[in-house]
């Protein structure tokens, strides 16, 4: 679970932009009288979730791009995908008997800020909720909400435990899918339809912030509840990579000019990772207590080649702003 300090610190964390100048997530992208005397002289030094290089990154990258004329966000919508780390309300709302009731529908999730539970893996907002408010735009409604739901300002395609590889391959490799319903990239970027413009024009996604969250930790989890090894969980990181790259040139053929990318997260500092891989030799643990030949083996390849990837994508689409975070 998300819990939404670290969230929020994310957002308000300095950073030293590409000038050399303190900086933070809100000042990219609102006013400056916006900025509050508060959060401006926020000093944290560390980010503590497994997305720092996100928006790092994202900073660093959206110096040129954050503004248009007289300081306005030149954002007016978000479109998004991925996982728990970026669904707002879609895993709960699916309509489909091999699901189990689901535990983010409880408290504690949503305490903290919304006073109930809104379908999101944490006790309060996620990561693209401060990114929306940062815009100045409305929370990122989920699509399942659609028949109450005004998408103007954005849509979120994001399901809890979505992975990149659809269920069909999963299940024709043997693997145990849980939840086995079709949630992965490819099932969320077949509902992007132009007709989510209501009548804006072709160019409307032009002026969209896609934000294509983090996968392949879920295949990870998949592999290994299917009792696959490390080592064979990595041989399917290219197609995993393959997946993500294809999503990403289907954004831009549906008009997509900014996207960011978000990287896998080390795998191995997850709990279930942990106890299913446990180890009794120490120098498999990293300083932080994660198993870090799993983060060498699996996200720190997956990342790497998926860099390769966004260079091709970069030269091959120079007018799109890809943001590999």
């Amino acid at each position: 679970m998300v819990v939404e300090s670290d969230a929020q610190n994310l957002v308000d964390a300095p950073s030293l932009n590409r000038f050399g100048l303190r900086t933070n997530l809100l000042s990219l992208f609102i006013r400056p009288q916006q900025i509050s005397i508060k959060k401006a002289m926020l000093q944290h030094t560390t980010m503590r979730t497994p997305h720092t290089a996100f928006f790092v990154l994202f900073i660093l990258s959206c110096l040129g791009t954050g503004y248009s004329g007289g300081g306005q966000s030149r954002f007016t919508s978000i479109i998004s995908f991925g996982d728990s780390y970026t669904d707002t309300g879609n895993l709960v709302r699916w309509a489909d008997p091999v699901l189990a009731p689901q535990p983010i529908n409880n408290l504690p999730n949503g305490e903290t800020f919304f006073g109930r539970p809104t379908g999101r893996a944490s006790n309060g907002r996620i990561v693209l909720d401060f990114i929306a408010d940062a815009l100045g735009l409305p929370f990122v409604k989920p699509y399942l909400a659609k028949g109450k739901a005004n998408f103007s300002t954005g849509v979120n395609f994001a399901v809890v435990g979505a992975p990149a590889l659809n269920l069909t391959y999963l299940q024709g490799q043997n693997m145990t899918v849980n939840p086995p319903i079709k949630s992965s990239l490819d099932d969320q970027l077949e509902k992007l339809k132009p007709s989510l413009c209501k009548g804006q024009g072709a160019e409307c996604f032009a002026s969209t912030l896609f934000v294509m969250g983090e996968f392949g930790a879920n295949d990870f989890r998949t592999f290994i509840n299917s009792n696959r090894i490390v080592e064979q969980a990595r041989a399917y990181v290219p197609t995993i990579v393959d997946s993500i790259s294809r999503g990403v040139e289907r954004l831009i053929q549906h008009g997509a000019k900014y996207i960011v990318v978000v990287d896998i997260f080390p795998v191995g500092c997850l709990p279930m990772v942990l106890t299913l891989l446990a180890s009794r030799d120490k120098a498999d643990y990293d300083q932080h207590g994660c198993l870090g030949s799993v983060n060498r083996l699996v996200p720190q390849y997956q990342n790497s080649l998926f860099r390769q990837r966004i260079k091709v994508l970069r030269n091959k689409y120079p007018h799109t702003t890809i943001i590999s975070a």
